[in-house]
């Protein structure tokens, strides 16, 4: 029981892993998407007045950069179509040769905290329209908005959000010109209720451009490398040397060997030198024992009694 418990918790533990690790990597896929493309309800008010706003559903795609560098401007696009599921009138007729303009609105969220990024408000304007368009008719194609991003110094990365967007109409001149002065369409916010009130952000990440430099730092070693003189050529020469002693260290051994035997007996390994030589001692020590029995003998053969 303890066992299949034991592996009960191993395989709950294993399997809460997997699933915070596969959130993990989606939300880090999710935040570091440089394009994104939704359906976003906005609501839409009419420019002229007396008009009633309309909520309606548009194709958002934004679409950033592959890459960014502080201080320098990258692009990035916004396209904005209405869905074609439902009609999305104009509010006024629109005469032929006129033309659309888009006036969007997109933030840029920096990390880290306190860094910007100037974004520039682009108003792309479309082809002239080659019929006319009656009031409560569909509205045309918009164009597409090609806005620059610059971020500050010490940006790591640019988030950018598709929010509010102008749709205006440039009118043709009697002399088949346009004027300057756009005509409002509509003003369209992001809708507050609904499914769709999401909306489209793009996230690219910002590199330093102190990494620049590093194409020269590996290009300036080359020089040094081709000045560099061509290695020579080198001789390697063997020689033999036979060990031999010096005479200075024949003569040091025989000027340190002792030619006298120096005074203290044994202690100083004088040997016989230093005095009568030990045999001397036991052949007089045998001499008295061999003495002290003969006299032993002589007296013993004294005392004996004359036998009769």
């Amino acid at each position: 029981m303890l066992k299949s418990k034991a592996r009960g918790r191993v395989a709950g533990r294993a399997a809460a892993a997997g699933v915070v690790s596969a959130g993990l990597l989606l939300g880090l896929s999710a935040l570091g998407a440089r394009a994104d493309t939704k359906t976003v309800t906005y609501t839409c008010t009419p420019g002229t007045s007396g008009g009633t706003a309309v909520n309606h559903d548009f194709t958002v795609t934004l679409n950033a950069s592959t890459s960014a560098v502080t201080g320098t401007q990258y692009t990035a696009t916004l396209n904005i179509q209405p869905l074609t599921t439902s009609p999305f009138p104009v509010p006024v007729q629109i005469a032929s040769g006129a033309t659309i303009e888009l006036q969007p609105t997109v933030s840029a969220s920096v990390l880290p905290a306190g860094m910007t990024a100037g974004v520039s408000t682009p108003s792309p304007v479309g082809p002239a329209l080659t019929a006319v368009v009656a009031a409560q008719g569909p509205m045309p194609s918009l164009p597409t908005a090609t806005l620059t991003v610059t971020p500050s110094a010490g940006a790591t990365s640019v988030v950018l959000t598709a929010k509010d967007f102008k749709i205006s109409m440039i009118a043709p001149t009697g002399t088949g010109t346009t004027t300057t002065t756009p005509t409002a369409l509509y003003n369209c916010a992001v809708a507050t209720t609904g499914a769709n009130t999401i909306p489209a952000v793009a996230t690219i990440a910002v590199a330093s451009p102190s990494a620049s430099p590093s194409a020269s730092a590996s290009a300036s070693p080359s020089p040094s490398a081709s000045a560099s003189p061509s290695p020579r050529n080198t001789r390697t020469v063997f020689e033999t040397v036979f060990a031999s002693p010096t005479p200075s260290k024949t003569k040091t051994t025989k000027s340190a060997q002792v030619e006298s035997t120096p005074g203290g007996g044994a202690a100083t390994g004088g040997g016989g030198e230093a005095g009568p030589d030990a045999r001397l001692f036991v052949l007089t020590g045998t001499a008295l024992m061999l003495a002290a029995g003969a006299g032993g003998l002589v007296l013993r053969t004294r005392r004996r009694p004359a036998r009769r």
